[in-house]
């Protein structure tokens, strides 16, 4: 099935049988054509508020069906979406920080939680409220008032690990493409019942909703964000596809382990945006005998675009390496461009294609700076034996050991997350009073936070002994039973949490690095 090159074309779809239910939302079932009847009166609610074709739209959407239908009438309007990135509830700093620095034409507000709502009238004199509608949408046509894909169609703004804003512009023809790359690789079809666990203001919710509706599957929108309810929603549904970030991951596995549920519906288990734990990972794969897929990608690309497929998890490649992410799909060509000081084989991960962003968008003058013939992904790997990526860490958060080893980020990580106690593990630069370079900090969060000093360094040496040779370790660990400070969109806050490292508490690592 060749994916069209709008949105609203994979919502109306007028190949796929119009009676059969597409979409389940609570104790609501939508059919395909109570679909294009929800999108036709949604497109008819935004032109009555004045967003005609052009638009710049600043909008702020709960994570449900009517996002959905949204999104498919934005682009049959061909509108100008203006979208925080993965914030999962009211996020009214974000908000208006978007509204200050981008100045768009609406602040459209589509949610069900009105908070905020008075201090955004009273900043933008542009705020337009759309009421989520009642009753059954009679039946209507939708009437595609831009027929082509249109550029600039989406403008993310995500705040990284960092905590600094950055906006990206994505064209509607990129997105409609990621979503068939992904979607065929994780084997959606007519009879796959797609569990939407993504938000709808970052990449999974759009792909696994829109996805659904492309290959004529049915998508269920979770009654709660709650991971550990989702297998009892999973089994009454019959779910065939689930897509989890790692934290939510574990949540699903620890409530699954219960044995309460039946899951064998599931066919496709996928998870992506960190290193999972391996014991998370093995309990997981032995509780739910389905094919596991790991995606790795980057806003940048709109989602993943190198998988670990089962095979990968069956032959257990993601314990022979550390982080490995699998192998590129054939969407994107990629290629690692060496970086001085690094080993041989380690490189930047670069990327070029039609699924990769138009640019990064200068909101004070609204120029887009072209991505050129490569995307630089800042992301360092090296290929394995088994041709598969590897990846090491950010080519920014790259540090240096007291022995001027280079350590890094994601690689430490990844060894260290199934430190027994360790909810999560985030390795950051601390000030070095003897020397220009940062110092390596190891930091880990949860139960191990509550351990004495020499047995805090006999669990971290145990993992990092099991996986890397002891240059590549840090010099030094932290750990803290409080759990580490978050952006709004859910990514852990790195300065944040080096700034809350009590130096009185970092405990040396011995036989490490100076062994």
């Amino acid at each position: 099935m060749t994916p069209t090159p709008k949105l609203v074309g994979l919502a109306l779809s007028p190949n796929a049988e119009a009676d059969r239910v597409c979409m389940v939302a609570g104790d609501r079932s939508l059919t395909r054509r109570q679909v294009r009847a929800e999108v036709a009166r949604t497109r008819a609610a935004l032109l009555e508020r004045g967003l005609t074709p052009g638009r710049r739209v600043l909008a702020l959407l709960d994570h449900g069906p009517e996002a959905v239908f949204f999104l498919a009438a934005a682009s049959s309007l061909g509108l100008h979406l203006l979208m925080p990135y993965g914030l999962q509830a009211a996020a009214l700093p974000e908000w208006l920080s978007i509204a200050d620095a981008a100045e768009p034409d609406v602040v459209l507000h589509f949610k069900r939680d009105r908070t905020g709502l008075d201090v955004l009238r009273e900043r933008c004199a542009t705020v337009v409220e759309l009421p989520f509608p009642t009753g059954e949408a009679p039946e209507a046509e939708v009437e595609v008032l831009h027929p082509e894909p249109v550029e600039h169609f989406l403008t993310l703004f995500t705040s990284g690990t960092t905590g600094k804003p950055k906006a990206i512009s994505v064209n509607e023809a990129h997105i409609v493409a990621r979503i068939g790359w992904v979607t065929r690789t994780m084997g959606y079809g007519p009879t796959a019942r797609i569990f939407m666990t993504g938000l709808m203001n970052n990449t999974t919710g759009v792909i696994n909703s829109f996805g659904a509706l492309l290959h004529d599957a049915t998508v269920v929108f979770p009654e709660t964000p709650d991971p550990a309810q989702w297998p009892a929603q999973v089994a009454r549904h019959r779910a065939t596809h689930l897509a989890l970030r790692p934290v939510a991951l574990k949540q699903f596995v620890a409530a699954a382990a219960t044995g309460e549920d039946d899951l064998s519906c599931l066919r496709v288990v996928s998870y992506g945006g960190a290193a999972v734990p391996r014991a998370v990972l093995e309990q997981g794969r032995a509780l739910l005998r389905c094919d596991w897929i790991q995606g790795y990608g980057l806003t940048e690309t709109y989602g993943p675009f190198c998988f670990l497929a089962e095979q990968g998890h069956a032959e257990a490649r993601y314990l022979k390496h550390v982080y490995c992410i699998g192998r590129p799909d054939d969407s994107l060509t990629v290629r690692l461009e060496p970086v001085a000081g690094h080993p041989d084989g380690v490189g930047e991960i670069r990327v070029r294609g039609d699924s990769v962003m138009e640019g990064y968008v200068d909101v004070a003058t609204g120029v887009i700076q072209p991505v050129g013939e490569w995307l630089r992904t800042g992301d360092l790997a090296e290929w394995s034996p088994d041709g598969d990526l590897v990846l090491k860490g950010r080519l920014a958060g790259v540090l240096l050991s007291e022995n001027g080893h280079r350590i890094y980020p994601e690689e430490i990580e990844a060894v260290l997350a199934d430190t027994p106690g360790a909810d999560e593990v985030v390795l950051v630069g601390l000030p070095n009073p003897n020397g220009p370079h940062e110092l390596p900090v190891a930091c880990l969060c949860g139960p191990i936070g509550e351990r004495g000093d020499e047995e805090l360094r006999e669990l971290v040496t145990a993992e990092l002994r099991r996986a890397l040779a002891p240059e590549k370790w840090p010099d030094r660990i932290w750990a803290t039973p409080e759990p580490f400070a978050r952006s709004a969109n859910g990514k852990i806050m790195r300065g944040e949490v080096a700034a809350a490292v009590d130096p009185a508490r970092v405990v040396l690592l011995k036989g490490g690095s100076d062994d």
